[in-house]
Formats: C-alpha cells, structure tokens, sequence
C-alpha cells in the first residue's frame, strides 16, 4: 500500500516513506504525515540539524 508524500505529493511505498508527526498547537492538534526520503533530506531534516 503506498503513502503519499505530504511535501512532494508522490506516491511512495510505505516501507519507504519517513512518518512525520507534527504538534502543531493550534485546533488541527497533531497531524500524521509519510514524506518521502528525498523530501524528508532535502526539506525536513535540515530543521533539525544543529
């Protein structure tokens, strides 16, 4: 069963896919989102680097 990236919009295969939970602290709460690992290296992980 694929998963769609929430950044790029691609189908990726689940096994495949970075799971993104995000606190957002407004009236959404958490959202769940698969992002794929190029989105996830290019977009994600980059907010996280020290």
């Amino acid at each position: 069963m694929p998963a769609t990236c929430g950044v790029c919009e691609d189908d990726v295969p689940l096994g495949h896919a970075v799971h993104a939970t995000i606190h957002t602290k407004t009236d959404a709460g958490v959202v769940d989102y698969y992002v794929c690992r190029p989105c996830y290296e290019d977009e994600l992980a980059p907010l996280f680097e020290n």
